[in-house]
């Protein structure tokens, strides 16, 4: 019987843990508490691995990261990781996993269709540094490594509803999924954020098998709902004007405030209880 209870964080970013202007400030206090208690941080993004470990850098982070909406899993060496299969030794600083299709895979087809049939729709492939950074509202040095993709692609629909879904059936035929995230739609293949964060839990469960897990999924916008959805704890943060999805969780949280702001409250309180618990 596990001797210790913890819970595993697993945080979406924009919109989530991070303001519109990128800025986690307000979570600090959280941030510090979850570090005191031992609660290990797991940042489960759209955003590229590039991105996402200057971030991790940042909130002193030696846990792994959930890149590109699930489809790469990258452990850091410095943790001592007893991986598993299916990691690589491809990066400086990561063990990493694709669990994704290839960008490559992808672009060929989605590109192939827009030629053939006409479809109007621009992406990150398209667009130079500088149109991402306008696009994103990002710096150009972080444009340049969100353009730094490796299983998926986002892209902007220009034309009809009605052209969408024969689009969408042609890439799903190829095994593309076509994901609405909070700016983009994302062109990837059939893993998710919830299957990274499945890939993460077992590895923590591994690593510690005396420790009582609990996964608790923080997000915003219907690209999360599947995270939340395997989670024992969701916790949606909500927009401006309401929150954005639901959830089929055990247990289901709704932020009192957006971004940032909210996602400090609702983990100090969960860090706050299972402290007690412990």
């Amino acid at each position: 019987m596990p001797a210790t209870r913890k819970i595993l964080v697993v945080t979406d970013l924009d919109a989530t843990l991070l303001t519109h202007d990128y800025s986690w400030e307000a979570a600090k206090p959280a941030l510090n508490g979850l570090k005191e208690q031992g609660y290990p941080l797991v940042l489960n993004s759209s955003k590229t691995l590039a991105e996402m470990r200057q971030l991790a850098k940042e909130l002193d982070l030696d846990s792994p990261i959930i890149s590109e909406n699930g489809g790469l899993v990258a452990i850091p060496k410095r943790g001592g990781w007893q991986a598993g299969h299916g990691f690589e030794d491809t990066d400086p600083d990561f063990l990493t996993k694709v669990t994704g299709l290839s960008r490559e895979f992808i672009l060929k087809t989605a590109h192939t269709l827009r030629d053939q049939e006409g479809y109007r729709f621009s992406g990150f492939a398209d667009w130079s540094v500088d149109q991402i950074s306008t696009r994103t509202g990002l710096t150009r040095d972080q444009a340049a490594l969100s353009a730094n993709r490796q299983v998926t692609e986002p892209i902007v629909w220009e034309d009809s509803s009605t052209r969408w879904g024969a689009f969408a059936e042609e890439m799903a035929e190829s095994g593309i999924r076509t994901l609405r995230g909070g700016r983009f739609i994302h062109l990837m293949g059939t893993s998710d954020k919830a299957d990274g964060s499945r890939t993460v839990r077992s590895i923590y469960e591994a690593s510690e098998p005396e420790v009582q897990w609990t996964t608790v999924a923080l997000g915003d916008s219907p690209n999360d709902s599947a995270m939340l959805d395997c989670a024992d704890i969701a916790v949606i943060i909500p927009h401006e004007d309401g929150p954005k999805l639901s959830s089929r969780a055990s247990q289901v949280i709704i932020a009192p405030y957006p971004a940032s702001r909210g996602w400090n409250v609702v983990i100090q309180e969960l860090t706050e209880k299972f402290k007690k618990l412990t």
